[in-house]
């Protein structure tokens, strides 16, 4: 009788707790083997290179992800399919995730049941889309960006959300005021609005960001 092998999965995730807690939950998933995890885009890089999982679990917000980071551990590991777990629900992400060629995009508030559900799908050759609330504007109509906000972008926008000025902001990132000033005019443009307070509050309306309850931009 021949023993089918675990499917090899490599963690990637900026925050160590989801890491941790993904890790704990799929040590409990007989056919399922985590052989590597990785806190950003060049961990998981190496991770690819030594580990050769067959399955990548990928967040989207990773610093230096994104379609560009899928699309570099798809060149070093070609075999290695890609399923994104992502707090984003944005069609506009999606569809940049899908253009980079992942086998799945899946939103991290999916059950233990779901997830190793779609890690088993993609590692057979098919792909997971999980159905995704439609983002509306408030006319009814269903709102789209021309163009995904960038990590970078989105930096600068929870920090603009939590009160930050552009001297701040720039502190915080370790880049100029003028840097910032750069980033947020590509939001307004991409958000179609003319102001700080008019963008955050439509990246809170569209669910781009979100604020919790003392104010700040998470």
């Amino acid at each position: 009788m021949t023993v089918r092998r675990p499917i090899r999965v490599l963690l990637v995730d900026d925050h160590a707790m989801v890491r941790e807690g993904t890790a704990a939950v799929l040590a409990d998933v007989p056919d399922v083997e985590v052989v590597g995890i990785a806190g950003d885009a060049a961990a998981a890089e190496r991770a690819c290179r030594s580990c050769s999982p067959d399955v990548c679990l990928l967040d989207f917000r990773i610093p230096g992800g994104g379609p560009a980071l899928a699309r570099r551990l798809a060149h070093i590991a070609p075999a290695t399919r890609i399923l994104v777990v992502s707090a984003y629900s944005q069609a506009d992400y999606v569809q940049s995730m899908r253009d980079a060629g992942v086998a799945g995009y899946v939103l991290k508030d999916l059950d233990t049941a779901g997830l190793t559900d779609a890690v088993r799908e993609v590692h057979a050759g098919g792909s997971v889309f999980q159905e995704l609330p439609t983002v509306e504007s408030d006319t009814g109509s269903s709102r789209s960006l021309a163009e995904p906000l960038t990590m970078r972008e989105l930096d600068v926008l929870r920090l603009v959300a939590e009160g930050a000025s552009n001297r701040e902001a720039a502190a915080s990132l370790s880049v100029s005021a003028k840097t910032v000033e750069a980033h947020l005019s590509s939001v307004y443009g991409k958000l179609r609005v003319r102001s700080r307070t008019e963008a955050v509050v439509t990246a809170v309306r569209d669910g781009i960001i979100s604020v919790d309850r003392s104010g700040s931009g998470v």
